[in-house]
């Protein structure tokens, strides 16, 4: 693969996003309902898959002092700007955010559940006096397919993430990522520092309060210290926590979440600020922990029943560690050996503030498994599920995920349900 693969799918797996990336989803999928029907609003009816219902169930939502998956569907209808995609809900007036409340208290907004569907699914029927529109994204965040008038015809169903078995970059090597790393000019980098600014913004709003701010005064107060693992740590429980609580200001994302683009690049950015690394260097190890990334999440699939901040972009940024550090492709291998060997059965339960433990847990350890591969140490080949070279090691981890944890999602979104005020019809 050359040099402009690489960069064609980096740049397609990157975008910025204001809130968590499901409820926005859903909000670009009823905004462009919206945009598409005339007449006064009656009902929207909006249909998830399970695993996105989930991670919009409970997380905060920019501009709204409530949550839930109703609210931001409406809130799609009421305040988004469908031609803005992840930044639909930049800007949520007042008496917009009012009557997104009202669609949801009159009873105007249903939300159903599929579980039969395999992959991202987003499907609404907004009804109004003189039309009916049908909207539906499938696959990702942003990937609207169709937009439908009443009548409808049916569509077919595709097989979601699983039909990215056949994915090229499925056949690339690390060595064939490393070289796109070292070689590709620096200033075709540019927009990963971009990023890295953006998500260092929002981590400076989320030290001033929950997580992060507690971070920070236990690296003051010396019980824990200030190292490359703290720093790393630090940043990235800022940026979780503050994006996680619905502030209105945007992250980059990497493939398809915000907390994904947090780890990846905050973690890098940690590292580079602690270990004073070249700024050039710091950006060719994004580069390549962003490979490694999208690489990753085609055995997992863009939604799943483990925490992808942990097996994808925190093992994705612990070898861009790797490589600001001066390792090879052994020690890359063995920090995702220690990744995986590690926190592979950290589960997804849903998107909440909670998340900001889970994003600083996998960004702290991502470094930690750097410096301890960079030493020799790695969790064995054959040590569980740890496969022994790159293919094996997510060929492994994605045969967990599709045939082992299928079940574990539903089970997940039972429980959470029993103490949620979601309106939902399953």
């Amino acid at each position: 693969m050359d040099n402009a693969f690489f960069l064609e799918r980096m740049r397609r797996a990157i975008m910025p996003s204001t809130g968590c990336t499901e409820p926005v989803a859903i909000a670009l999928n009823t905004a462009t309902a919206r945009g598409n029907a005339v007449g006064e609003l009656r009902c929207l009816t909006i249909t998830l898959d399970n695993y996105l219902y989930k991670n919009a169930m409970g997380v905060g939502i920019p501009g709204a002092d409530e949550r839930g998956v109703a609210l931001c569907a409406a809130m799609g209808v009421t305040a988004g700007d469908a031609g803005a995609q992840m930044r639909v809900l930049d800007h949520v007036t007042p008496q917009a955010l009012a009557q997104a409340k009202a669609m949801v208290a009159d009873g105007r907004v249903i939300v159903r559940t599929r579980e039969d569907v395999h992959g991202l699914l987003v499907e609404s029927v907004l009804e109004t006096d003189e039309d009916t529109v049908r909207v539906l994204t499938l696959g990702a965040h942003t990937n609207i397919v169709r937009v439908d008038h009443a009548p409808f015809e049916p569509y077919v169903e595709r097989d979601g993430d699983d039909a990215q078995s056949d994915d090229p970059i499925r056949a690339c090597r690390l060595s064939e990522m490393v070289a796109f790393a070292n070689t590709v000019p620096i200033g075709e980098l540019a927009f990963l520092q971009e990023g890295i600014d953006m998500n260092l913004a929002v981590a400076q709003e989320g030290l001033k309060f929950g997580l992060g701010r507690a971070v920070h005064t236990l690296v003051e107060q010396g019980a824990i210290g200030d190292s490359p693992v703290s720093r790393a740590e630090e940043l990235c429980a800022a940026a979780s926590y503050a994006r996680m609580s619905g502030v209105s200001m945007p992250v980059m994302t990497a493939t398809g979440s915000g907390n994904q683009g947090i780890t990846l690049l905050l973690t890098i950015e940690g590292v580079a600020q602690a270990l004073h690394i070249d700024p050039k260097k710091k950006l060719r190890a994004a580069a390549l922990a962003n490979m490694v990334n999208i690489y990753v999440k085609t055995f997992t699939g863009t939604l799943s029943a483990v925490c992808a901040c942990g097996v994808a972009s925190g093992l994705g940024a612990s070898v861009g560690v790797v490589y600001m550090l001066g390792g090879g492709e052994q020690q890359m291998l063995f920090a995702m050996q220690n990744i995986l060997g590690s926190i592979c059965g950290m589960i997804c339960d849903g998107a909440k503030e909670g998340c900001a433990n889970k994003v600083q847990l996998s960004s702290g350890l991502a470094v930690k498994s750097a410096f301890l591969a960079m030493n020799g140490m790695n969790v064995r080949g054959g040590d569980g599920i740890v496969g022994n070279e790159l293919y094996s090691l997510f060929e492994n981890l994605g045969h967990l995920v599709r045939e082992g944890m299928e079940n574990t999602n539903s089970v997940i979104v039972e429980i959470m349900s029993k103490g949620s005020s979601c309106r939902s019809l399953a």
